[in-house]
């Protein structure tokens, strides 16, 4: 674990947050702490992918949930806890933390939507699954720019 964190967060986190960091001064803004969080944990589980190579059978065993009612409960706590987490990251009860957690509840509720829609296109059904599954997308999404990205009526 220390290796991992030493050789691969660590620099992803000086990149974003220190104002040396390449990617703060190229202007990108990360507010929850998203970005080093996902690239470093979306690049390791794309290396652990490649290593070890397809999955056998995929096509013929049942990859659905055994438990939906978990699968409801579980994305309403990861729900819940997302406010406190990009609300929290303003460290002061002040209007960025509202617009964080206005953005964070707006990106979680379009993602479900949205998955839910796509399901019913491909699949001609919609699930809860489907929802649960979009709404955590969504909050894994915004969580970067859950402090700058406000809700805004479209004309």
């Amino acid at each position: 674990m220390f290796i991992w964190t030493t050789i691969v967060y660590d620099p992803i986190a000086y990149w974003t947050w220190n104002s040396n960091g390449w990617s703060a001064k190229s202007g990108i803004l990360d507010f929850a702490g998203g970005t080093p969080v996902h690239i470093s944990s979306g690049a390791a589980a794309l290396a652990i992918s490649i290593s070890l190579g397809r999955r056998t059978g995929y096509e013929r065993l049942n990859y659905k949930p055994h438990n939906t009612s978990y699968v409801v409960i579980d994305t309403v706590f990861l729900w819940f806890g997302w406010f406190g987490f990009n609300g929290g990251s303003a460290v002061s009860a002040s209007l960025r933390a509202v617009q964080a957690c206005v953005a964070t509840n707006l990106a979680a509720s379009m993602g479900g939507i949205t998955w839910m829609l796509w399901d019913y296109r491909l699949q001609k059904w919609w699930t809860i699954v489907g929802f649960c599954s979009g709404a955590i997308s969504g909050l894994v999404a915004i969580t970067p720019g859950s402090g700058y990205v406000g809700a805004r009526k479209c004309d």
